[in-house]
């Protein structure tokens, strides 16, 4: 699979993501100064189309959310110490069901409430 840095792709008149010119499909990647990965997207004909995950600096997964074809299905989110923090579903652009837990992996009310 293709993977190119983010500041090399393109919008179209159309805001597809392009590369060399042509609608890219394949996987942006963004990293720290350093060069550690950051985040990465993956793209089908100029489209978010499948995973999307960002990073932490010690780089620990800090967040997942899954494309169809342009369309959020599922956002997950984790704890830095790598318990999973947040699950959302998504059909349509509406949400289905949404779960948070505590770092300890306990079901909790989503946060400020």
């Amino acid at each position: 699979m293709l993977r190119v840095p983010l500041h090399d792709t393109h919008e179209d008149d159309q805001d597809r993501v392009t590369y060399n010119g042509e609608r890219f499909t394949g996987v942006t990647v963004e990293t720290f100064p350093d060069g550690r990965l950051l985040a990465e997207s993956s793209f089908t004909d100029g489209v978010q189309d499948g995973p999307e995950r960002q990073f932490r600096a010690d780089g620990s997964l800090w967040v997942e959310n899954i494309y169809e074809f342009g369309w959020t299905v599922r956002e997950r989110e984790w704890h830095p110490n790598g318990r999973l923090a947040r699950d959302k579903l998504l059909r349509g652009g509406q949400v289905v069901s949404q779960q948070w837990w505590d770092e300890n992996g306990d079901p909790i009310a989503q946060p400020g409430q």
